[in-house]
C-alpha cells in the first residue's frame, strides 16, 4: 500500500488550519509562515529524493555536524528571553535544536543497524553519543526539546536488538533518578511542573497559561466562534496563542468539530508512520521510521495535552502547525524521508 494521498491530504489539513489560526490570531505572521512553508515544501523535496544508503554510510558525519550545530548556537547563537537557541542568518535566526531533529534520526538508524545494543560496548557508545545532544540543548535552555532528543533515542534504541534485561536496568535507574530531578531543573521549569499540579494555586502567575488556554477550548463549544472570532486569543487572554497553545486558539474558533478533524488527520498520520515502519525490510529504513514516528507521536501528544491541561507546559511546538520556521523545515524534512520510505516499502504486502 504505497498510497501517498492519505498522507499528502492529512498533512495539507494540518498546514492550512495552523495557517489559517495564525492569520486569525497573529495576521502580520501569516505571511512569514507561508514563506516558510514555501521553503519547507523545497525541503521536502530534497529529503524525499535523499539517498539513503549513502546518508547511512555518512551517519558518523551527520551526528558530528549536528553536535557542531548545538555547540556554536550555545557559544554564538542569539540570545531571546534568556534562552540561547538561535544562530542568526541574515535577518532570520535558525533554531539549531529543530534543525537536528531529521539529521539526529538518520544518523542514529546508520549507527544502531550496523551496531545492534545487544552488545554491552554498543549500548554504551550509543547512550553516550545520544545524551550528549540532549544536554548541549538542555543547557540552551531548551527542556522540550531536549526531552523530544531524548524520545527519539530511546525510542530507536528499544528496536535495535536490545536485550530487555539491560531495559529493565536502565529503567529502573530512570526511576532512582527521579527525585534528583529537580536540582537540574531550572526555576520557571519547576514552576511549570508546580502549576501544571495545581494551576488554581496561583491562577495569575504560574498557572495561568493552563487555565487560559483550558478555558480557550471549552468557550469553542461544538461549532466554534468562527474564525477571528476567538475571544481568549484576541483579547489576549491566551499566552503564545500562535506558538505554544495554537491549539487552544484552534479549538476556540472551529469548536469540538474542528478539534475532531485535527485529531483524525494526526491518527492517520501516526497510523500510516507506524504502518509503513512494519513493513519495511531493511533495519536502516525501519529504524529511520521509527525514529520520525516518535518525534511527530510526542510532540503532538504533548503539545495537545499540554493545551487540554493534563500535560505540564514545555514549549513543544503542535507539528506542522505551530508558527516557526525551523520546526515546519524540520518536520517537512522528516515528512519528506516519510514519503521516501513509504516507497521502498513492498507494493504487495498490506
Amino acid at each position: 500500500m504505497r498510497n501517498k494521498t492519505g498522507l499528502l491530504i492529512s498533512v495539507s489539513l494540518l498546514l492550512c488550519f495552523g495557517l489559517t489560526t495564525i492569520w486569525s490570531t497573529v495576521p502580520n505572521l501569516f505571511w512569514v509562515q507561508l514563506g516558510f512553508l514555501v521553503i519547507g515544501i523545497f525541503v521536502a523535496f530534497v529529503f524525499y529524493k535523499l539517498d539513503f544508503t549513502i546518508a547511512f554510510s555518512l551517519s558518523t558525519f551527520i551526528y558530528i555536524f549536528s553536535i557542531f550545530l548545538l555547540v556554536i548556537t550555545l557559544f554564538f547563537g542569539q540570545s531571546i528571553r534568556g534562552a540561547t537557541r538561535w544562530i542568526g542568518i541574515g535577518t532570520n535566526q535558525l533554531q539549531t535544536s529543530e534543525i537536528v531533529k531529521p539529521l539526529l534520526a538518520l544518523a542514529y538508524a546508520g549507527f544502531l543497524a550496523k551496531h545492534p545494543l545487544n552488545k554491552l560496548k554498543n549500548l554504551v557508545v550509543y547512550a553516550v553519543a545520544s545524551l550528549i545532544p540532549v544536554f548541549l540543548v538542555k543547557s540552551q535552555p531548551d527542556l522540550g526539546s531536549a526531552l523530544v532528543l531524548l524520545v527519539l533515542s530511546g525510542f530507536m534504541g528499544l528496536f535495535a536488538r536490545i536485550d530487555l534485561r539491560w531495559v529493565a536496568a536502565i529503567s529502573l535507574f530512570s526511576l532512582l533518578l527521579i527525585p534528583l530531578s529537580p536540582y537540574f531543573l531550572k526555576d520557571y521549569q519547576r514552576d511549570r511542573i508546580e502549576s501544571f499540579l495545581n494551576p488554581y494555586h496561583d491562577p495569575k502567575g504560574k498557572g495561568y497559561n493552563a487555565i487560559q488556554s483550558v478555558i480557550a477550548i471549552g468557550s469553542g463549544g461544538l461549532i466554534g466562534k468562527g474564525v477571528s472570532l476567538g475571544t481568549q486569543s484576541h483579547l489576549n487572554f491566551l499566552p503564545e496563542r500562535h506558538t505554544d497553545f495554537i491549539f487552544a486558539s484552534f479549538a476556540e474558533e472551529f469548536g469540538l468539530l474542528g478539534i475532531v478533524l485535527v485529531l483524525f488527520a494526526y491518527f492517520y498520520l501516526l497510523y500510516r508512520l507506524f504502518d509503513i515502519s512494519n513493513r519495511l525490510k531493511d533495519r536502516e529504513n525501519r529504524l529511520l521510521a521509527l525514529g520520525i514516528l516518535s518525534i511527530f507521536m510526542f510532540q503532538s501528544v504533548i503539545n495537545i495535552g499540554m493545551n487540554l491541561g493534563v500535560m505540564p507546559v514545555t514549549g513543544i511546538t503542535l507539528p506542522l502547525f505551530s508558527y516557526g520556521g525551523s520546526s515546519l523545515i524540520s518536520f517537512a524534512a522528516l515528512f519528506g524521508m516519510s514519503l521516501r520510505l513509504l516507497e521502498l516499502t513492498p507494493v504487495h504486502q498490506i
